[in-house]
């Protein structure tokens, strides 16, 4: 089995592009777009960044409202955001975890994380969120 050792990969045709052979040796798909290009775990209180990937910055909206700043832009804002939330360890008491509706830019998107109990929605900063984007950078 040969290493190879590398600090770049560079595609020959088009310097951005990569294609992989799939698993099954019958099909390829592109190195760039299957990486995730930002990803986020905020502290719960959304006061510190408890571990990050381009990610520049992250501000505290509100009460379980979050902004993230991506360090390098998504190409446009059309780009998906994957987003989770500790369930807080109770059956009784849900979370989730969403984008706020128009804020998401090409360099930035808001958050909030809810509490679900009893049919009641309420914003609350003791739950873990976790983010990630996937797209195109510009």
């Amino acid at each position: 089995m040969a290493t190879l050792k590398t600090n770049t990969l560079t595609g020959t045709s088009t310097a951005g592009s990569i294609a992989v052979t799939g698993e099954g040796n019958s099909t390829t798909t592109n190195l760039q777009q299957g990486l995730v290009k930002s990803w986020i775990k905020p502290a719960a209180d959304l006061a510190s960044i408890s571990d990050s990937f381009n990610v520049s910055s992250l501000d505290d909206d509100g009460t379980g409202d979050g902004g993230v700043h991506i360090t390098n832009d998504m190409a446009s804002a059309n780009y998906v955001i994957l987003g989770l939330t500790q369930d807080g360890g109770t059956t009784t008491f849900n979370r989730q975890c969403d984008i706020t509706d128009g804020t998401q830019a090409a360099g930035t998107y808001d958050f909030e994380v809810y509490g679900l109990s009893s049919g009641q929605n309420r914003t609350n900063n003791d739950s873990q969120a976790f983010l990630a984007t996937a797209g195109d950078l510009a």
